[in-house]
């Protein structure tokens, strides 16, 4: 029967050989060495811009990205003036209904915006219309949060939204 060492007695060393290595760590060194590279692939075709292989648009598809940004900003206009200047009389009710569709109208009609931006759209135009889109969004937001239309910020964003809006109508005529 074996017996546990004694605390005088030494242990035998360890082996000097090396452990012969088994096939499997190179093939996992290889797939490791593969998830690598897919992984720096991937983040390289997410980081890099769309139009880089494309090429430039015609002179038609500028056309109709236009056609398409101003169409789209022609019914937001629409729709936002419509909305915020319905007559609200002395109903609390109404007001707050109005107000309500009013900004709806400016959400939805930020996000529209947006939706029709083609790539091909004039660079002018489509920055106008995003920063018109975010101006858009913030008199919503900060309305919602309870703003009221004489707040200094929404006084500026509304200044704002009207400059830029006469500059998206002069590049779309």
């Amino acid at each position: 029967m074996k017996h546990a060492a004694e605390p005088h007695e030494e242990l035998p060393a360890p082996s000097a050989q090396p452990a012969a290595r088994s096939p499997w760590r190179w093939a996992t060194l290889a797939l490791a060495l593969v998830a690598v590279v897919a992984t720096g692939v991937a983040v390289w075709a997410l980081m890099r811009t769309p139009t880089e292989n494309s090429a430039a648009p015609t002179t038609q598809e500028v056309a109709d990205a236009k056609g398409r940004a101003c169409e789209a900003y022609v019914k937001v206009r629409t729709a936002v003036a419509l909305q915020t200047q319905g007559a609200v009389g002395t109903d609390p009710a109404a007001a707050q209904a109005v107000a309500a569709n009013a900004r709806l109208a400016m959400s939805v009609g930020s996000q529209h915006l947006v939706d029709n931006l083609s790539p091909a759209a004039p660079a002018e135009l489509a920055g106008l219309l995003r920063t018109l889109a975010t101006d858009l969004q913030d008199l919503t937001v900060n309305a919602l949060a309870g703003a009221p239309d004489d707040d200094a910020g929404q006084v500026t964003r509304l200044r704002d939204l009207e400059t830029n809006s006469t500059k998206i109508v002069e590049l779309c005529k």
